[in-house]
């Protein structure tokens, strides 16, 4: 029965327990906890107990293990509030001493139901008790914590651990590394790599590919792959999900030579390809509108055996309709059944995306109610992608009544609902009833961003609500949060608009010390004001600072500033010179000269 555990043949080794008793084989309490314990991993919780019962009217008490061995069964079937009455009823009929074993099942059993704060208390309990938690009971309690988004509570608890002297091992750092990495917490994570170093624990692959993924994330792709290469002078093999990751993070970048150095190296690295690094190079390609190659690379994908699916399908018909290639997009989605590829919430999420953006919401309301037709269930991106395109096309009303129908089937709208929904009433001048959403969002949890607020912003600046807008933009820092371009651009059009010229200057200022760098919009609202207020010589700096960067000037200044020019009869020799080289780039044709 023993060997027949050890290689997962658990049905197996039942059948020869059942044989042994009908041969009247002797067996033991031993034999019991095995019998038990194929039943819980084939999670027939019912047959273990039945097993338990026969063993105990035949005079055998379950022991330690066998205890152990239920409540982990009762986990492994997700009945976590069976599995702690068990424990309860051990303890307090002082049926047997609880091992270190059985109480890591319960400890990590309700880390993985994600009751981790139960988990916290029964610690606490089981220390006042005079029991010693060792580093595999603390490891599953910090693992939980992570895995629910509690990762100050984590390191409060690997604190504790350390201060009672016991070290961290290998699994523990991992759940840490891996948290702070998907928390973009890239300084801390790499800090933890360095102390797990300092202590003689050797980082392992799942270490390294939380911090290869990690520094993707943040766009750090070349310290991603010199971490790449430090595991193989380690002499750790990196796998195909390590190379998909940074394959992935060049092609987020746009670095699509890079990108294809390291698809052509897989195969080097004695690894193989699979669909999905076809699929991520595909999408990288398709992102940049790379359709010739692309097609290629698909072609050469089929012949090494690796059959399209239905998320490269999705990456297709993404790429034809974010550029406006509806015909291709809806010839793919009708040729998918032919390939044998259903396709999911994702494909009708896409084309509902593309027909919105095409401003055919007819066809993209055919797809939204397709969805249900088929057997699909209407995702929070569906009812979003939806509203987004109603909106946008002036029918708040009907985007409206989408956004109720969503909440009464139990879809929970998701941060850019909300921003899409504000967007929708700030259109509409409606900025009051858009302010009572923002409370309701942050009374559901729901922090907005910044463009959630530069929704709100932008809404009352138009709304000639200024003085609104100034008190939600000096509020943005306590938020943690700081104004983006777009921000600090939307502000300065409507101060300058108001005439509050002083505070726009005095935001410019300010918008220099944080850091933020003016774009095109910036320069083209700084220099439009200046120049209808007559103080053309005062836009000379801004407009020089245009020709500098390449930043294009609107056709209305250059009319101004021609303007100008015709009424000096061309003396201003200053303004000439500028308008010469405005004119130049721009690429047009100045009468004057």
């Amino acid at each position: 029965m023993s060997v027949s555990v050890k290689i997962e043949q658990y049905s197996f080794a039942l059948d020869v327990f059942d044989e042994m008793l009908r041969m009247g084989v002797p067996v033991n309490a031993y034999t019991m906890t095995i019998a038990v314990n194929c039943c819980c991993l084939l999670k027939d919780i019912k047959s273990a107990f039945a097993i338990t019962g026969f063993f105990l009217k035949r005079g055998y008490e379950p022991n330690v293990v066998t205890f152990g061995t239920l409540i982990k069964g009762f986990f492994l079937v997700n009945k976590e509030a069976e599995a702690v009455k068990l424990f309860e009823m051990i303890l307090d009929l002082k049926l047997c001493e609880p091992s270190d074993v059985m109480i890591l099942h319960v400890i990590d059993g309700l880390c993985k139901g994600g009751q981790v704060i139960a988990t916290h208390d029964w610690l606490h309990r089981l220390e006042s008790s005079g029991w010693s938690p060792n580093v595999y009971t603390y490891s599953a309690l910090i693992d939980g914590f992570c895995k629910g988004g509690m990762v100050d509570n984590a390191f409060k608890v690997l604190t504790k651990m350390v201060g009672k002297g016991i070290l961290p091992n290998v699994v523990t750092y991992n759940s840490m590394i891996n948290a702070y990495c998907k928390e973009e917490k890239m300084k801390v994570a790499e800090d933890m790599l360095e102390i797990m170093m300092q202590q003689n624990i050797c980082p392992d692959v799942f270490i390294y590919s939380s911090l290869i993924e990690g520094l993707c994330l943040k766009g750090e792709i070349e310290r991603a792959k010199q971490l790449l290469d430090s595991m193989v002078e380690r002499g750790l093999k990196p796998n195909i999900v390590n190379y998909s990751t940074l394959l992935n993070g060049y092609c987020k970048k746009g670095s699509m030579n890079e990108a294809w150095l390291i698809f052509l190296d897989i195969p080097d690295k004695g690894l193989e390809h699979n669909v999905q690094t076809y699929n991520t190079l595909l999408d990288g390609l398709l992102k940049r509108w790379m359709v010739d190659e692309a097609l290629l690379l698909l072609s050469e994908m089929v012949e090494k055996g690796n059959s399209p699916n239905v998320v490269t399908c999705n990456i297709f018909i993404d790429g034809y309709c974010s550029h406006g290639e509806m015909v291709r997009a809806r010839e793919l989605f009708n040729s998918m059944a032919k390939m044998g590829i259903k396709h999911d919430i994702f494909t009708y999420n896409i084309l509902i995306k593309g027909y919105s953006k095409a401003g055919n919401l007819d066809e993209a309301w055919r797809f939204f109610d397709e969805i249900s037709r088929v057997g699909l269930k209407p995702s929070t991106a569906s009812y979003t992608t939806m509203m987004h395109g109603l909106i946008c096309q002036s029918s708040f009303s009907v985007g409206w009544k989408l956004f109720q129908d969503m909440e009464a089937q139990n879809l929970h709208p998701n941060l850019y609902t909300y921003t899409i929904l504000l967007d929708g009433l700030c259109r509409i001048h409606r900025i009051n009833e858009a302010l009572v959403i923002l409370r309701v969002m942050e009374a559901k949890g729901l922090n907005p961003n910044i463009i959630t607020y530069g929704v709100l912003i932008n809404g009352l600046c138009k709304g000639q609500r200024l003085d609104e807008a100034i008190r939600l933009f000096n509020h943005l820092p306590s938020k943690g949060l700081n104004p983006n371009v777009q921000i600090y651009s939307m502000m300065l059009d409507s101060l300058y608009h108001e005439g509050r010229e002083g505070e726009a200057r005095r935001l410019m200022v300010e918008m220099e010390r944080s850091g933020c760098v003016p774009d095109g919009v910036t320069f083209n609202i700084i220099v439009w004001h200046l120049v209808k207020s007559k103080k053309v010589h005062e836009a000379i700096p801004f407009l020089e600072e245009m020709c500098r960067r390449g930043l294009e000037v609107n056709s209305q200044i250059i009319s101004a500033l021609l303007q100008e020019l015709r009424i000096g009869e061309g003396k201003d020799e200053k303004l000439q010179e500028i308008v010469k080289k405005v004119c130049a780039q721009n690429r047009q044709v100045n009468v004057l000269f």
